[in-house]
């Protein structure tokens, strides 16, 4: 059996390296007979290069939040393993399968969630582009159904138990100005209006 991988994340996401890992075995008789899975890391590499290239100050970011950024994004990959592990199977949502998770211990050992390759089932929404009625009322009628399923379950299930990431989302919207400018620029629909309409869905 070869084993290959490659990264597919492509910058989009900051705090993991998604590997997209292709199996091929040696004594299959078709081409097509290989089995596609994916990795997802947590990884500062993405976060650190596009502070390079941006104005954003990590350091004054850690000094807000008064913790190690390393810590943080443990944290962060912690809330993501607990939502596979334990929200999934209640919420009765479209979500990818996933096979094994493993918390990422800062010195001791990398994280990852193994999961389920959405290539051929799933699409990535670029940045500006939109999608049509149909798909936003399928996205509310999910929506609507999760919140109604956790609030039918057991509270001890999930309530006071994910609170970090909402907390971390606060933490990062003071800092809001600095990371939508360069984007806005290098998006090349800098403006009054376009600046405003993008603070407001940010801030909501």
């Amino acid at each position: 059996m070869c084993v290959t991988a490659y990264d597919v994340s492509g910058g989009k996401g900051f705090v993991s390296q998604v590997l997209r890992c292709t199996l091929t075995f040696v004594d299959s008789n078709s081409p097509n007979d290989v089995y596609h899975t994916i990795l997802k890391i947590p990884s500062m590499d993405s976060m650190n290069e596009a502070k390079e290239k941006s104005e954003f100050n990590m350091d004054n970011f850690e000094k807000a939040n008064k913790k190690d950024k390393y810590i943080f994004m443990a944290e962060v990959h912690k809330f993501e393993c607990d939502f596979y592990n334990n929200l999934t199977t209640i919420i009765d949502v479209p979500c990818p399968k996933v096979f094994q998770t493993r918390e990422w211990i800062i010195k001791k050992q990398e994280g990852v969630i193994h999961m389920e390759d959405l290539t051929l089932r799933g699409k990535t929404i670029m940045y500006f582009e939109n999608i049509n009625l149909t798909q936003v009322k399928c996205v509310i009628r999910h929506l609507a159904h999760m919140h109604y399923k956790l609030l039918t379950v057991d509270p001890k299930i999930w309530k006071g138990k994910f609170l970090k990431n909402q907390e971390a989302m606060a933490a990062i919207s003071q800092h809001a100005d600095i990371m939508i400018n360069p984007m806005i620029k290098s998006s090349k629909r800098e403006g009054k209006n376009q600046r405003s309409k993008f603070l407001i869905c940010f801030k909501e």
